[in-house]
């Protein structure tokens, strides 16, 4: 069992409420409660703590906890807010929710600023869902989807964490470095969540998802909303909150609905609650997509940061439903970072053994706790990985691929062992019959063999050969090498080559040999220039960095006279 501190927040009916913020006072350490209402919080010391509980709509609650031992566990329940407010009545001043827009509206690139640059801790899950899925889509036989498919056609498609270290330069320069990725039953592959299309925030004047939507802070946002003042509120350290009602005024432009929440006399933003439909988007199979963002005062740093998101989207299409959850954790900013040689044209990067990370390791520093479907998907879904890797499944798929048919013999051949990750294949010699006027009809048959040194298949060596005979010029000519790749990060690759070969003049083969078969064989037209060389050459390739790929090589060839 890990330390920390544990336990369940409820509303004072006992629901679960998900999404939770927990942190610490000094805001040092900080979770978020999963779909069912469970928390943990990763404190290694024992002693005193006070911890924050912060929730949109509900009141902020602090508690203290003296620890004594590890496991602790604190339930909290959490009263809906109360506000000052039951009912707005617009009189024949201003309506008092426009003019606390006017203000959030003026203070945006103020505000914005502030955010203008920044490294992060980030951690996202992202999940989704198919119900009643049918059988077949357009006469084509779905399955079970690799075993996500429950016996009511319904289940989860998609499960995957990340843990990323961010940076942030405003406007549009953005890195991420993923320290560890999980993908449910696949213990291969990297998840598809990204913190640079995750980074949303409504300081600026649109959000871009698919389309440009409209913030409600934007500057333009009166000629798109109409807004209500719901009621106010004080958080936990006196600083009133005022609970806004967006309401689009005309509800399939590109706009949101919902809630804002604008703290007084700052007017930053404390949290949104929003939703948008397909029309905004322009996205016809996602039905609605809701924004919550949850932000927390920074007393080293004087204003609000964002310290949670999620984004809940429901979908149909093709007769399948479903719904899904991103979810995003954003910890230990630094406002002031040192950024000099941060970007390039990388945006993305893989630290090593990213997606080869322990359940141990994701116990360790999960901020948000699995749920039990969850936790039930991971374990069913690795299990039937082990079978799918296992030698007794991989030889039983490989005899059903590796039969040899009498087409075969026309269309090439490939043999596969995937349990040891090895390949062999000879090409068509069908497909690899030409016509020129140097060798007349001739036909060209490629062999390989390919050994993969790793799960990943970012390693690799190989063997590989090509056989081709002229009928017209009764000559057989040979030629083949060897080549390995020794990494996935700078992706080196050596190759040996050497034989015999007719290789056209210009050596970017810029004629197309089926199109002068076509021209030579109907036209008498002949395109394709020929010569015969004698050669051995060692090549060497590798990324010297990103957008730059070094090539050489060394060589010797001889042209031969035969042509």
């Amino acid at each position: 069992m890990f330390s920390q501190i544990q336990g369940k927040v409820t509303d004072v009916e006992n629901q679960p409420l998900p999404y939770v913020n927990i942190y610490t006072e000094d805001g040092t350490k900080g979770t978020t409660t999963n779909e069912d209402g469970f928390y943990e919080l990763k404190i290694s010391q024992a002693g005193k703590y006070n911890l924050v509980f912060q929730f949109l709509g509900y009141e902020t609650l602090r508690r203290e906890i003296d620890i004594a031992e590890f496991p602790s566990r604190l339930d909290v329940k959490l009263k809906a807010e109360t506000t000052s407010l039951d009912e707005v009545t617009v009189t024949s001043g201003d309506n008092p929710a426009n003019k606390i827009m006017r203000n959030a509206i003026a203070s945006r690139e103020k505000n914005l600023e502030k955010i203008k640059q920044y490294t992060a801790d980030y951690y996202s899950r992202g999940l989704w869902r198919m119900q009643n899925v049918p059988e077949r889509i357009l006469g084509q036989e779905v399955g079970d989807l690799g075993g996500n498919l429950d016996s009511t056609r319904s289940g989860i498609i998609y499960l995957s964490e990340t843990i990323s270290e961010i940076a942030f330069r405003a406007p549009n320069d953005f890195k991420e470095k993923i320290i560890a990725s999980k993908v449910s039953g696949n213990d291969n592959g990297f998840s598809l969540n990204s913190a640079q299309e995750s980074n949303f925030t409504f300081y600026n004047n649109t959000v871009n998802i698919n389309a440009e939507i409209v913030s409600p802070v934007a500057d333009y946002g009166f000629n798109y909303y109409d807004y209500k003042l719901e009621g106010v509120f004080y958080d936990d350290n006196g600083k009133l909150i005022n609970k806004v009602r967006v309401t689009p005024k005309r509800p399939k432009d590109r706009v949101f609905s919902g809630l804002i929440y604008i703290v007084e006399d700052s007017w930053e933003i404390y949290g949104v609650d929003l939703n948008t439909i397909s029309e905004a988007l322009q996205f016809p199979p996602i039905e609605v997509l809701t924004f919550r963002q949850n932000f927390k005062y920074s007393e080293e740093n004087k204003f609000w940061v964002k310290i949670s998101q999620t984004v809940d989207f429901s979908f149909d299409m093709f007769g399948i439903s479903g719904d899904g959850r991103f979810t995003a954790v954003y910890s230990d900013y630094d406002f002031s970072p040192q950024l000099q040689n941060t970007f390039s044209r990388e945006v993305l990067s893989f630290a090593e053994a990213a997606n080869k990370k322990d359940s141990l390791y994701w116990q360790t520093v999960r901020p948000v706790p699995l749920t039990t479907e969850e936790i039930e998907d991971y374990v069913r879904k690795d299990s039937i990985q082990v079978v799918r890797k296992s030698k007794t499944y991989l030889d039983s798929v490989d005899a059903v691929k590796n039969k040899f048919g009498l087409t075969d013999v026309l269309f090439g051949y490939n043999y596969s062992n995937s349990y040891k990750r090895q390949y062999f294949n000879i090409g068509s010699p069908l497909f690899g019959t030409h016509f020129n006027t140097v060798q007349g009809w001739n036909s060209t048959v490629n062999i390989g063999f390919r050994k993969e040194l790793d799960e990943n298949y970012s390693k690799y060596w190989r063997l590989f050969s090509s056989v081709n005979y002229g009928f017209s010029d009764d000559r057989l000519r040979i030629s083949g090498g060897f080549q390995q790749k020794f990494n996935n990060i700078s992706k080196p690759i050596l190759t040996v080559s050497g034989g015999v070969e007719a290789v056209q003049i210009n050596d970017t083969q810029p004629i197309s040999e089926r199109i002068n078969d076509i021209s030579t064989l109907l036209f008498e037209r002949n395109y394709l220039k020929l010569y015969e060389r004698r050669f051995a050459e060692v090549a060497w390739q590798q990324d010297v960095f990103v957008g730059f790929r070094l090539f050489s090589d060394l060589s010797y060839q001889e042209r031969l006279p035969h042509f």
